[in-house]
């Protein structure tokens, strides 16, 4: 090989690492996500009415805003009815962006309410982005990250706890073993960490939760709810765990978040940066 030509092919080697190294593969995700709803259909009372105006300013901001995805991190609706459920997924049905529903306590009740496989099949009908009846699923909001919506309701007697089944830490396990390479964010009603101790909120098995989110390096984020309490920290394995207001209490607020990480190729996402805004709904 000529002096010549291996000072060319140095020469794109270099060009090409700088490339891949430089802005242009920089990323960047801003999505909103709101909790504790509590949707009442029908203007039957102050409470019902001052939902609605909150809900429909809600769904206002986030057409203004554009973000690239929105979570309602359940209790969507206050009391498990089809007819709220129902009401709540045509109150929303306007948003541009593709948007995703939690379950919560109060979305699903075995003994008076909407069961979950009914709950899934009026969701699944009003809502083109979860297409498939499943409890927990998840959903790749950029090349580099998977969020993945947990199931933490229970399936026996009704209760406020978070409670976290063995076939859910199954599912959970085997999702973030085979997305090891992407870096995770987990959407759950009911926290890890409590913004407040109530010990009747927390979840029932969070040892054994523990344990599956120990096997793994790639989650970054977790988001809930149920406490109705804005509140933030980041615990002593780098996870962010961010809890957010109830949007149907004053003052309205929902919560806007922004990550901004770059992704080299072939490489774990580096400069991973998290920015938590509250924002308000009217």
């Amino acid at each position: 090989m000529s002096i010549l030509k291996s000072v060319q092919n140095s020469f794109i080697l270099a060009a090409t690492l700088l490339t891949f190294s430089g802005p242009a593969l920089a990323q960047s995700i801003n999505f909103a996500v709101t909790s504790d709803v509590n949707y009442l259909a029908g203007d039957v009372n102050e409470e019902a009415s001052v939902g609605a105006k909150v809900l429909n300013g809600f769904v206002a901001r986030t057409r203004e805003k554009k973000y690239d995805f929105i979570v309602f991190n359940g209790d969507n609706i206050k009391k498990s009815k089809p007819q709220h459920l129902i009401g709540f997924l045509n109150s929303v049905k306007s948003i541009n962006t593709p948007y995703y529903l939690v379950m919560g306590n109060n979305d699903v009740h075995k003994i008076s309410g909407i069961s979950k496989p009914e709950y899934l099949k009026i969701v699944t009908k009003y809502n083109k982005n979860q297409k498939n009846e499943t409890n927990s699923y998840y959903f790749y909001p950029s090349p580099g990250i998977i969020a993945i919506v947990l199931d933490g309701v229970s399936t026996g007697m009704p209760t406020n706890h978070g409670v976290f089944n063995k076939k859910t830490l199954q599912w959970l396990d085997k999702v973030l073993t085979e997305n090891k390479r992407k870096q995770a964010i987990v959407f759950q009603h009911v926290p890890y960490y409590e913004p407040v101790d109530i010990p009747e909120y927390e979840i029932l098995e969070k040892a054994e939760y523990a344990a599956v989110l120990r096997r793994h390096k790639n989650v970054v984020l977790i988001v809930s709810g149920h406490y109705g309490k804005d509140f933030e920290i980041k615990d002593d394995y780098g996870v962010t765990h961010i809890s957010v207001p109830s949007i149907s209490k004053e003052p309205y607020y929902y919560t806007e978040i922004n990550i901004d990480y770059d992704k080299f190729p072939f490489c774990k996402a580096k400069n991973f940066n998290i920015e938590k805004r509250l924002r308000p709904a009217i």
